[in-house]
């Protein structure tokens, strides 16, 4: 198989992709007079003394440290942001260098588009879920009142560094959180993707370089054509509707899960609502519901949780009028967007998760 290009350009972001990616962006940091750098806990103990190692003798002016829970992608941790950029005399000529994963990237990106009304970054995502979705495409966004990413910009970093050399730094749960979107980019867009991962639980992976360009790749091509989400871009929120009520649920009962456990959860719930609808031959469906139970255990929801979840998928972005508005699989391989489902499918599709279901049940 021929071995994707390295470097390509979509202004006005551009993209650095595979083995040494770190190293190759060096030029451009060169260019700005005071560089700081946003870690977390983690990335500043594991990614940090990498990343510096690979800048050589670049300086740094300050490092900013925030807490590496989850929970905390909101406008408390954003303050510290600031407040530390204003402590190191950051002005409208210096950089951000985002070094983490989703959290990172999100919360940083949305900190340096409005500290001083707008300073340059540069996110160089350390996750697997970083390198395949959060750092691609300019969306930053917060955690608001117990929902996801309800506070935010579309605000294109000036580069995006995918270097893999990060991954050892990964335990297995960030590595499965990666998976899902990974997973899903192969059902929506890429079914020679899906057909390299349906045979393999993620431990079971060794050439992670080429499936992450792979993923990347489709990504940046979406954002590339729909930058603001208004057509095409829609349909990476397929498994993201429910995943995300999901995700607030587990986090606003103080129990957290991963984005890809919520997502991976949501794209089983959505499958089955897009059989419903599109009469996926059960061949079919089965595939798909085995290859994420592969890799997912079901998270333990119940009925009574339903309804709640309902509520919450009604804080979403894409709620229209009160309408739900999925992105959907047609068939594997090919999704769709602003399809409108009704409450009572999206409940039979959590009964169905919740059971444990599939197809000839």
């Amino acid at each position: 198989m021929k071995k994707p290009q390295l470097v390509w350009d979509i202004k006005p972001v551009s993209y650095i992709l595979g083995k040494d990616a770190v190293s190759l962006s060096v030029k451009r940091l060169k260019e700005f007079g005071k560089r700081f750098v946003l870690v977390d806990e983690n990335t500043f103990e594991h990614c940090l003394p990498v990343f510096k190692n690979l800048i050589g003798d670049i300086e740094i002016d300050g490092i900013i440290k925030i807490s590496a829970n989850s929970n905390n992608k909101n406008i408390e941790e954003t303050i510290v942001v600031w407040d530390k950029l204003s402590e190191f005399g950051a002005d409208r000529d210096s950089l951000l260098i985002n070094l983490g994963g989703g959290v990172v990237t999100d919360l940083g990106g949305f900190a340096a588009a409005t500290f001083k009304r707008g300073i340059s970054f540069i996110n160089y995502p350390t996750s697997l879920l970083g390198m395949v979705d959060a750092a691609i495409g300019g969306k930053t966004g917060l955690d608001f009142s117990g929902i996801k990413n309800q506070v935010g910009l579309f605000t294109n970093p000036i580069k995006v560094v995918i270097d893999p050399i990060f991954l050892k730094t990964l335990d297995q749960n960030q590595l499965l959180s990666g998976y899902a979107e990974m997973l899903k980019c192969g059902l929506i867009m890429d079914r020679d993707l899906w057909g390299s991962l349906t045979t393999l639980n993620y431990q079971q992976v060794n050439d992670w370089d080429s499936l992450i360009v792979q993923s990347a790749r489709n990504k940046v091509d979406i954002v590339r054509h729909d930058t603001h989400e208004k057509g095409i871009r829609k349909i990476l929120n397929f498994g993201h509707t429910i995943g995300h009520a999901i995700e607030s649920h587990f986090l606003n009962k103080g129990q957290p899960i991963t984005h890809g456990e919520a997502v991976a959860a949501g794209m089983i719930c959505e499958t089955y609502i897009s059989s419903k609808i599109y009469e996926f031959e059960c061949t079919q469906f089965n595939e798909i519901i085995k290859v994420i139970d592969m890799n997912f255990k079901r998270q333990e929801l119940k009925n009574e949780d339903i309804d709640y979840l309902i509520d919450l998928m009604k804080q979403d972005k894409k709620i229209k009028e009160g309408k739900h508005n999925f992105s959907l699989l047609r068939k594997l391989g090919k999704a769709v967007h602003d399809i409108e489902v009704d409450d009572n499918t999206i409940r039979e599709s959590i009964i169905f998760y919740i059971e444990g279901k599939n197809c000839t049940d």
